[in-house]
C-alpha cells in the first residue's frame, strides 16, 4: 500500500551521515539564534490591543495555555525531526514519511512569500532610520513623519502632525491624526512610495525603496554565505542590539506618568467569561503560532545543525519560557507608552491601539511626546528583530537547496555561489514592491497569506508526523539520541499531545476561510480584475504542492510494489550509507552492541519491500 513507505520503526540513524554537514560552533549560538527567531515583532505590535479587547488577563491565560499545549510540543517535534534527520524541511519530511515531502516544499515556498513581504516592510523602516540620522546630521529639528512646517519638501498642505489630536465631533471620539490621509505620517509614506491608482499600474521604480531592499539582501547574503557558523554570530549581534534597546525603552516607559492608570484599565478589562468564547481562543492560538514561528520549518533547519545527542527538550522548554518573558516585556513597554500618551492627550487607550503595520506608525507617533532619541530606539529594535528572522528563514531555504544538490554544495566556495543566487532570487521577488504599486502589492500579499496558509501547513505537518510517522516513535528517537533520561521522558510525554494538536490549526483554517472577504482589500486592488486570483494563488499555492506530492508519491509507490522483482530482498549491511550509530552519540563513545548482533531476515518474509523512494523505511524483522 502507498502508506507503507513510512518508517514505522525508529529512524535508523545509521542511514544518516553527519560528516559533511556543518554544525553550530557552540551550543550558545544555536540557542541565541532560536531566541532571536522567537523575539517576535508581531507580539510587539499586536498583543496590547488583543489583550485589551479580549478579556485582559483571560486572554493572557489563554495565550499561556496555547504556548504550553500547542507551541512547546510542536517546537519539540520540529527540533526532534531536524536533529534526528540532520536535514532541512524538505528532506527531513521525506525521510520521515516520503508521501509528505510536500510539507517541506510548502514551508519553503511560504517562507519565500513571507521573506518578500518582510523585505518591503523592513525597507520602509530602514528609510525611516536613514531620515532619522539625516535630520541629526543636518541639525534639523523634528522628524519628517512627525512635523509639518520643518519639512515642506516631503509633505503637502494642508498637513496635520501625526502625534497631534484630531477631534471627530461627528462621531463623538477623539483620536490621533496618525493614519489620516492628511497626517504628516501618511504624507511622508506617500513621498517614499508614490502609490499609483491601481495595483496593475506600476509605472516606475521608487529608487529609495529599491536601494533599501537591495541593501537588505546584500546584508542577508553576507550573513548566510559562510554557512551556519557565521549566521550564529550575525544573529547574536542583532539580538544583543535589539534586546539592549528594548530593555532601555522598557525602563524609560515604565517610569513615565500614566502607568498606574493604564494598568488599572487593563486590570478592569479582565473578563474570565471570555474563556468560554471560542473566538478568543482562536485569536490566542493565531497569535501564538505567528509569535513562535512554528510551521515555517525554521526550527527543523536550526536543529539540523546540532549534534544528535543534543538535549533538545531542555532547549525547547527554555526557548518557550524565553518567548513568554520577552513577550511580557514587549507588551508592557507598549502599554506603558500608551498610558503616558493617553494621560497627555486625554485620548482613550482603545483609540491609541491597533495591530500590525498600523500599530508601528502609531508607535512612531507616540514617541513625539518623548525626546527624539527614542524614535531611533524603536526603529533599531524593529529593524534588528526583523533582520534576524529574515536571516534565519533564508538559512532554511539555503539549507534546503544545499540538501537538494548534495554534500559537495555545502563546501565554502559552492555555498557562496548558492547563497549569492538565493539572495538575488529573493531580491527579484521584491522588485514589484519597489514600484509605484508596491504599497498595494504588499497589502495584497499580506492579506492573502494571513487567512489559512500557515495554519494549514502546520495542521498537515502535525498530522503527518504524529499520526503517520507516529509521535510515540519520535519519542523513542529522543530516548536514542539523548543521554538525559528525565528530559527524554518529559519530551516523549509532550509529543503525545501532538496526536490531538492538528485539530487546532485545522479549526483556525475553517473559521478563517469562512471569514474571508475580498471586499476588505482597498480600491486600488479591486481595480485589477485578476487580483482575487492572485490572492487565491498566494494563499493556496503552497498547499497545492502538498497534494501534488502526495499524488505523485502514491502513484510511484503503487507502481514500484507491482513492478519490483519478487526475489529482490534488502540487506541492511550492504547499504551505501551504513554507519555505526556509536559515532554520533555519547560524544563518540563506542557502543558496539548496536552492531554486534545484526538482525536476521528470512528471504521469504511477508514484510513489505524497501522501496527506492523511502530511504529510511525498514522491512519487518524476523529472528
Amino acid at each position: 500500500m502507498w502508506f507503507e513507505e513510512s518508517s514505522w520503526s525508529n529512524l535508523r540513524l545509521t542511514e544518516l551521515v553527519e560528516e559533511w554537514r556543518d554544525l553550530w560552533p557552540s551550543k550558545i549560538e544555536f540557542v541565541v539564534s532560536a531566541m532571536s527567531y522567537l523575539f517576535a515583532m508581531t507580539n510587539f505590535l499586536n498583543m496590547p490591543k488583543l489583550i485589551l479587547q479580549n478579556g485582559g488577563l483571560a486572554f493572557v491565560s489563554a495565550y499561556g495555555a496555547i504556548l504550553a499545549v500547542l507551541c512547546l510540543p510542536t517546537i519539540i517535534l520540529e527540533m526532534a525531526v531536524g536533529q534526528v534527520t540532520g536535514r532541512a524541511p524538505v528532506l527531513a519530511f521525506y525521510h520521515l514519511f516520503p508521501v509528505f515531502k510536500g510539507i517541506g516544499v510548502a514551508q519553503i515556498l511560504f517562507s519565500l512569500i513571507v521573506l518578500a513581504a518582510m523585505t518591503k516592510f523592513l525597507s520602509t523602516l530602514s528609510l525611516f532610520l536613514y531620515y532619522f540620522f539625516w535630520t541629526l546630521h543636518s541639525a534639523k529639528t523634528g522628524l519628517p513623519w512627525l512635523n509639518c512646517r520643518q519639512f515642506p519638501e516631503f509633505l503637502s498642505f494642508p498637513c496635520r502632525e501625526a502625534g497631534a489630536m484630531a477631534n471627530f465631533s461627528q462621531i463623538g471620539a477623539n483620536r490621533m491624526n496618525t493614519i489620516q490621509a492628511e497626517s504628516s505620517m501618511m504624507q511622508f509614506l506617500t513621498f517614499l512610495e508614490r502609490p499609483s491608482e491601481s495595483i496593475a499600474d506600476f509605472n516606475d521604480f521608487r529608487y529609495p525603496v529599491l536601494i533599501a531592499q537591495s541593501g537588505i539582501w546584500i546584508f542577508v547574503f553576507i550573513a548566510i554565505c559562510f554557512g551556519v557558523r557565521f549566521v550564529g554570530k550575525t544573529v547574536s549581534f542583532l539580538l544583543f542590539i535589539a534586546l539592549s534597546s528594548l530593555i532601555g525603552l522598557f525602563i524609560r516607559c515604565s517610569t513615565l506618568g500614566g502607568v498606574s492608570e493604564i494598568l488599572e484599565i487593563y486590570w478592569k478589562s479582565t473578563d474570565w467569561q471570555k474563556l468560554e468564547d471560542i473566538q478568543m481562543w482562536k485569536l490566542a492560538a493565531e497569535q501564538a503560532i505567528l509569535g513562535t514561528g512554528i510551521g515555517f520549518g525554521a526550527f527543523i533547519t536550526m536543529s539540523s545543525y546540532m549534534r544528535r545527542n543534543n538535549n533538545l527538550v531542555w532547549d525547547s522548554m527554555f526557548l518557550t519560557i524565553w518567548h513568554a518573558v520577552i513577550t511580557f516585556v514587549q507588551t508592557v513597554t507598549v502599554i506603558c507608552l500608551v498610558g503616558y500618551v493617553s494621560m497627555k492627550t486625554g485620548i482613550a487607550p482603545s483609540e491609541l491601539l491597533d495591530q500590525g503595520e498600523t500599530q508601528m506608525w502609531y508607535l512612531l507617533a507616540y514617541v513625539s511626546y518623548l525626546p527624539r532619541l527614542w524614535t531611533g530606539v524603536i526603529l533599531v529594535i524593529s529593524i534588528c528583530t526583523m533582520a534576524s528572522v529574515l536571516v534565519i528563514l533564508t538559512l532554511s531555504v539555503l539549507s534546503t537547496v544545499e540538501d537538494a544538490f548534495g554534500e559537495n554544495w555545502s563546501r565554502c566556495c559552492r555555498r557562496f555561489f548558492l547563497a549569492l543566487f538565493l539572495a538575488a532570487f529573493c531580491f527579484s521577488l521584491t522588485l514589484y514592491f519597489s514600484t509605484n504599486a508596491g504599497r498595494h502589492a504588499y497589502e495584497l500579499t499580506t492579506g492573502s497569506i494571513k487567512y489559512v496558509t500557515i495554519y494549514a501547513i502546520l495542521a498537515v505537518e502535525l498530522f503527518a508526523t504524529a499520526w503517520l510517522y507516529c509521535a510515540h516513535k519520535l519519542g523513542s528517537d529522543l530516548h536514542t539520541m539523548m543521554s538525559s533520561r528525565c528530559c527524554s521522558c518529559f519530551g516523549h510525554f509532550f509529543l503525545y499531545f501532538t496526536y490531538l494538536l492538528p485539530v487546532i490549526p485545522a479549526a483556525i483554517v475553517f473559521f478563517n476561510a469562512q471569514n474571508y472577504n475580498f471586499a476588505t482589500f482597498s480600491a486600488p486592488i479591486h481595480e485589477w480584475k485578476w487580483s482575487e486570483f492572485v490572492v487565491a494563488g498566494l494563499a493556496l499555492g503552497p498547499l497545492l504542492v502538498v497534494v501534488r506530492e502526495m499524488s505523485i508519491r502514491r502513484r510511484v509507490s503503487v507502481s514500484a510494489v507491482f513492478s519490483a522483482p519478487a526475489s529482490k530482498t534488502f540487506d541492511p549491511t550492504k547499504t551505501k550509507n551504513h554507519r555505526n550509530i556509536s559515532r554520533h552519540l555519547s560524544g563518540g563513545a563506542n557502543h558496539s552492541a548496536h552492531s554486534s548482533n545484526p538482525p536476521r531476515y528470512t528471504t521469504n518474509a511477508p514484510g513489505y519491500r524497501l522501496l527506492p523512494q523511502a530511504p529510511l523505511a525498514e522491512p519487518e524483522i524476523y529472528a
